[in-house]
Order: structure tokens, then C-alpha cells, then sequence
């Protein structure tokens, strides 16, 4: 079940072959998230870190509108885009937009309780 007013991509499952090959499963945790970002080709603009997740807002150097927002379910070691639907534009986010998004489209309590993120039942 996506939650609504979001777009729920699956990005990366840490134990995936693909993973494996590049040794993110071999990392402690905040390599692992560090390393995720050079593998999405950006920099960590915001961390917020919590018990069972944490939310990432990840943008392309030199590109102020190229942010996007990432959340890392611990449990499951898996990052998944989450982009906001009801937003005119797909992706390419300022920072200033971080934290009026995060609030709006309930962000952060997602990363606080990831597990329903991917849910298809």
C-alpha cells in the first residue's frame, strides 16, 4: 500500500546481487547510506536519522532544483524515491522546499515507521 499523495519507488535493497557486487552489505550503516548517495550520483543535503528509518534529501552537485527525497528502511535495508504526486513537477526539489515538503506530505513519519513503503497487499 503506497501512501497517498506519494510516488514510492524501490531503489536498492542492500542484499540484492546487484549490492552485494558493489559491497554496500559489507558496510556499517552510515557508510551504507554515504555510499548510496555517490551510487544515486548526489550529495546528502538533509539526514534525518531515526530507530527504524531515516529520510535523505539527496541532490546532483551544482544543481539547486535536483533534489530528491530518499527514505532508508532499516529492517528491510532498503532505500526507496519518494516523490510527491501532487506536485506539478517530477523531482528536481530546492532545499528550501525540504522542510515545508517533509511536514506537508508526512516525510519524516514515514521514515519513522518505513515498513508500509513498497507494500503492494
Amino acid at each position: 500500500m503506497t501512501p497517498s499523495g506519494l510516488i514510492v519507488n524501490e531503489v536498492l535493497r542492500v542484499q540484492d546481487p546487484n549490492a552485494r557486487r558493489l559491497g554496500l552489505d559489507r558496510l556499517d550503516e552510515d557508510k551504507l547510506i554515504l555510499e548510496f548517495a555517490r551510487w544515486a550520483e548526489g550529495q546528502i543535503k538533509k539526514w534525518l536519522d531515526y530507530a527504524k528509518g531515516a529520510l535523505l534529501f539527496v541532490m546532483v552537485p551544482e544543481e539547486p532544483e535536483s533534489g530528491m527525497f530518499y527514505i532508508y528502511d532499516r529492517a528491510r535495508q532498503t532505500f526507496f524515491m519518494v516523490d510527491p504526486a501532487e506536485v506539478d513537477r517530477y523531482g528536481g526539489y530546492r532545499i528550501e522546499e525540504f522542510e515545508q515538503m517533509a511536514q506537508v506530505f508526512g516525510l519524516k513519519a514515514l521514515a519513522q515507521n518505513p515498513q508500509t513503503l513498497g507494500e503492494t497487499h
